[in-house]
């Protein structure tokens, strides 16, 4: 009795796809709008000041540069809780310039241009974390905010 339970086991398990649970490829992702540039005071900003994330969802954000200086997106502490599926970059008619994978902590944006960054949280943290522009004088002018993985 055993063997044919084992059989009909099998069978079943043949005629039908296998489906894992959580199947990251599948999953619906959401845009986050980033937005960096300066202010008429002589500040520099990156936009939303805030943002909260959920751990297992997938993230696209969308990093617009609207300055005419480049700025940088620093992830510190964030980027140690992230999987970055890839970044992409695409010209103005939408082909595709390049696509990058793999582990990334920081990216710089050429002035007016956009960056996607596919990404999913994978740990969950107390506390908000920083990410900064790390080029010279762009903390200070204020460009720095808070991102959350709950």
């Amino acid at each position: 009795m055993k063997h044919i339970l084992n059989a009909a086991a099998a069978t079943i398990c043949l005629g039908f796809p296998a489906v894992a649970e959580g199947d990251l490829s599948a999953m619906n992702v959401i845009d986050v709008m980033v937005e960096l540039g300066s202010d008429n005071d002589g500040g520099m900003y990156i936009k939303p000041s805030i943002t909260e994330f959920e751990t297992g969802q997938a993230y696209r954000l969308v990093i617009h540069n609207v300055d005419v200086i480049k700025h940088e997106i620093a992830l510190n502490g964030f980027g140690e809780r992230i999987f970055t599926r890839k970044i992409q970059v695409d010209d103005a008619d939408g082909n595709l310039v390049t696509e990058v994978k793999g582990t990334i902590r920081e990216i710089e944006v050429g002035p007016g241009m956009t960056v996607d960054w596919y990404l999913v949280p994978v740990q969950t943290t107390d506390e908000a974390m920083e990410v900064t522009c790390e080029l010279p004088g762009h903390v200070e002018a204020g460009m720095m905010v808070e991102m959350a993985i709950r």
